[in-house]
């Protein structure tokens, strides 16, 4: 049985390493990037560490999309990612003479929680349907949407107190691009930041707040924090008309269609292993490391690689579980076993960041590594 450790003591990598500087040396390997990928990458690393003794590999957690302004800047061997590159870093990485391998390791769910006591929830449930968080999370909703009985007559008369990921994240990007519809498009009166077990402590502390980030930070503080399962019906909300108008007043004063609510009985989706791997749970998404290709010339960086991309490691059930995610499925591993030994450039997904299911990202992929 693999132990995985969370707080990696006495070895090379390094959580949250703050602007580490290009490598110098063939003993070197520098990643940077999204949070929640940033715990398979450490646990990766420590393993391959016990046979390499003498190679420094850090590993920072600026976020995915602050890792890829550095990845792009060509400061890191490797950007971990929470999402696939989007089309703004794809462009970027042209001008820049930039090639890049984009290799998928593993799956996880974008998780919306709240305290073990929360009391938002009149009748007990944690349940939230897309529109209601439209609505919670809007930028129309800032300086409106205040309290949690303005949302449903389900919740409480109490205070609303968010946070989540940070507008660097890829978890932020994914997040809004299924709630909101637009990647980016949220309401900015919250805690932003890229600490997720800081999230959890916090949000886990208040009756009254939400959050949200990857499902490995939920199975680490489930004595803190629960999940609200989710509705994918953007229409089913009970909002008071006074709100809704007001808020389609000011989606319509900036160029949006309406919200449409038509009322019923939220129905939602707990984020699990099972509903995560069939996508069943609406906020599902694979993850990704973005390898430099000429950094891949170097025989570190190869060795590094080939282990991460093992049948006992990113397939092992038990190794990703114990990191708090999910294996993709082995058609997925062989086709980034396929990607990487081919060293196939550029990216599977076009700039899309959401709305594939699984079997859109089997095909996508697969198309992508010839097979």
């Amino acid at each position: 049985m693999r132990t995985v450790s969370w707080v990696l003591v006495g070895l090379w990598v390094v959580a949250g390493l703050a602007q580490p500087t290009a490598p110098v040396d063939s003993q070197a390997i520098l990643v940077d990037g999204s949070s929640t990928v940033g715990p398979i990458t450490e646990a990766v690393a420590a393993d391959f560490l016990a046979q390499a003794p003498r190679a420094r590999i850090s590993v920072g957690v600026s976020g995915t999309s602050g890792g890829f302004r550095r990845f792009l800047a060509s400061e890191t061997d490797i950007n971990d990612a929470s999402r696939p590159i989007r089309p703004a870093e794809i462009n970027t990485a042209k001008d820049r003479g930039i090639e890049y391998i984009e290799l998928m390791v593993g799956l996880d769910g974008v998780v919306v929680v709240v305290s073990r006591t929360s009391g938002i929830f009149l009748d007990g449930i944690p349940v939230m349907t897309l529109g209601e968080l439209n609505l919670l999370w809007s930028r129309e909703s800032e300086g409106l949407i205040t309290r949690w009985s303005q949302i449903s007559p389900r919740f409480a008369d109490a205070p609303i107190v968010l946070s989540g990921a940070a507008s660097t994240s890829g978890t932020f990007d994914v997040f809004t691009a299924v709630v909101a519809g637009r990647e980016g498009d949220s309401r900015t009166d919250y805690f932003g930041t890229e600490e997720d077990q800081l999230l959890a402590e916090q949000t886990g502390a208040d009756p009254y707040a939400l959050t949200y980030f990857g499902f490995a930070f939920l199975d680490h503080n489930r004595d803190r924090v629960q999940a609200i399962a989710l509705d994918p019906r953007p229409e089913v909300i009970d909002t008071p008309p006074a709100i809704l108008a007001e808020i389609n007043a000011r989606r319509a004063a900036a160029g949006k269609k309406p919200i449409v609510a038509v009322g019923g009985a939220p129905q939602g989706v707990l984020p699990s292993v099972d509903s995560i791997a069939d996508f069943s749970y609406p906020m599902s998404r694979p993850l990704f490391f973005y390898l430099n290709a000429a950094s891949a010339a170097r025989p570190l960086v190869q060795a590094f690689v080939n282990f991460y991309l093992s049948e006992e490691v990113i397939g092992d059930h038990e190794f990703m579980l114990d990191v708090g995610y999910l294996p993709i499925p082995f058609e997925l591993r062989e086709a980034s076993r396929a990607v990487w030994t081919n060293r196939i450039t550029g990216t599977a997904f076009g700039g899309t960041i959401t709305g594939f299911t699984i079997d859109d990202i089997a095909r996508v992929y697969r198309a992508h590594a010839g097979r």
